[in-house]
């Protein structure tokens, strides 16, 4: 039987399963609360600058000098003022700080909100991300990517120092970056390692502790071990299938042991089905009694009036209802008993080699949108301090601009958000100067100064992982001198 045969037939219900394996690892000591990490992927390579812009007056790392190389695709320095009401939570219902010209495109550089002590401040088209941030919930990690050891532009050039293979290629940074080792194509998903090792963390649970919304990812691919998968819009019934007639048939002796074993599979792949759409159904928080930033239903996709935007302009929301269902399926592995749970979730769109005011707008809005409502939503059930999201990109964008966009860079900054988060910045914040030290090129491809080994570690300590765990799954974690970059609480 072939893995692919099962996985498509688990597709009829909107499911994809299989967790376990036969050689089970006993799980690390770990603390009997309740953890989760979110993986939010943004597909493309998503451009920071324009996301959080540097704020400062450094000549070298602050905005006049980001302003100068960006030219018209820059953000404004105008500087905005999130609007509260009454009980000082954000409130968009009374018109948008950022609307402009009925346009997002405009808005997008229109300006941003500052964070006091921070040298970096929030674009115009994210309220509730700059909100988030104001109170602390989010860390920000300047100039990460994918780095096998601390190196400079001298130890690149004079090839004493290795970078990461095929460096800006899509297909190979994305691989990378989920196998949290950055010089070996062929490896499995650092997901995927701690669910090998931890394949016990929550009794032998249906769930598992690795669910993808919507895909399959590298990041749970492990060498014993496979993840559910569940469609965003939740798990559905098998349809034209007489699951009684069919179990008996299933029952039926096999001489064949790997038809019997394919029969077993499915079997589980039922079981599976029926657990899930009943907790689905069942017990499944509901969120639409709570409000986002508009006052409409929490989850619920904005109208071009609430935008204050016309069409062909529109947020790109697919994230709300991805987000929706991690904020459902947490709440459900927590009351099931649950320990450990990661989860993923892609956001495409961000590859903005053109147009890249249209095109980056849309997805800052939506994704903005989608994070407040999922924040809100593990607050209402008392689970912020459990849930951590990172945000993870193959790489960033090129500082300098190709005339209405930007081309593959490599140096990024990427988002930490939850209630057991210490916000602020962490890492080294680059020199902007096209050329500089801080260049690999001409082109403003900024060299990392902060690894996604000391990232991801850094969320796996607080998940429970130990020294010893920490070496295994992100090998490449002794090539740097600071394994905690102190973010987590």
């Amino acid at each position: 039987m072939q893995r692919r045969s099962f996985l498509q037939f688990g597709a009829a219900a909107g499911i994809y399963a299989l967790s376990g394996g036969f050689n089970r690892l006993e799980a690390d000591t770990t603390d009997d609360g309740y953890k989760a990490i979110v993986v939010l992927y943004q597909a493309g390579g998503n451009d920071s600058l324009n996301m959080f812009v540097p704020s400062s007056d450094d000549a070298k790392k602050g905005y006049a000098n980001y302003a100068s190389i960006r030219n018209n695709i820059r953000v404004s320095d105008t500087a905005l003022t999130l609007p509260k009401g009454a009980d000082g939570t954000l409130d968009l219902s009374g018109g948008n700080p950022y609307a402009e010209n009925n346009s997002l495109v405009d808005a997008y550089t229109k300006g941003f909100y500052t964070h006091q002590n921070l040298p970096y401040a929030t674009n115009a088209l994210m309220p509730e991300l700059a909100d988030l941030i104001d109170r602390g919930k989010v860390a920000i990690v300047a100039n990460a990517g994918n780095l096998i050891a601390p190196a400079t532009k001298a130890e690149f050039d004079a090839k004493t120092k290795q970078q990461p293979p095929f460096l800006f290629a899509h297909n190979h940074q994305s691989k990378l970056a989920l196998n949290g080792e950055a010089a070996i194509l062929d490896y499995s998903g650092w997901g995927g390692r701690i669910y090998d090792r931890w394949m016990d963390v929550n009794g032998g649970d249906i769930y598992g502790m690795n669910i993808s919304i919507g895909r399959v990812t590298h990041l749970f691919d492990g060498d014993k071990t496979s993840p559910l998968i569940i469609n965003a819009g939740g798990p559905s019934q098998y349809k034209n299938l007489n699951q009684t007639l069919y179990r008996d048939y299933m029952k039926l002796p096999r001489r064949d042991i790997f038809k019997a074993l394919y029969n077993n599979m499915r079997q589980h792949s039922f079981d599976m089905q029926e657990t899930i759409v009943d907790d689905w159904k069942n017990k499944a928080p509901d969120f639409s009694n709570l409000k986002n930033s508009y006052g409409a239903a929490l989850f619920s996709k904005p109208t071009n009036d609430q935008l204050s935007q016309s069409a062909p302009t529109y947020a790109d929301t697919g994230m709300l209802k991805q987000l929706e269902a991690v904020a459902k399926l947490a709440y459900i592995g927590k009351n099931r008993g649950l320990k450990r749970q990661i989860f993923y979730v892609e956001d495409g769109g961000y590859d903005t080699h053109n147009n890249q005011s249209q095109q980056h707008s849309r997805k800052l809005r939506g994704l903005s949108l989608a994070l407040g409502d999922f924040y809100k939503a593990l607050e209402s059930r008392g689970m912020e301090k459990e849930v951590t999201t990172i945000s993870l990109s193959e790489f960033g964008r090129s500082t300098g601009n190709n005339g209405d966009g930007t081309d593959h860079a490599w140096g990024s900054s990427y988002f930490v958000l939850g209630g057991a988060v210490k916000g602020g910045i962490y890492g080294t914040l680059p020199d902007l100067t096209l050329g500089s030290d801080d260049d690999l090129t001409k082109k403003g491809r900024l060299i990392p100064t902060t690894s996604f080994t000391q990232y991801f570690a850094t969320v796996g300590k607080w998940f429970g992982l130990d020294a010893g765990g920490l070496d295994v799954i992100y090998p490449e974690l002794g090539n740097f001198t600071v394994k905690d970059l102190g973010f987590m609480g």
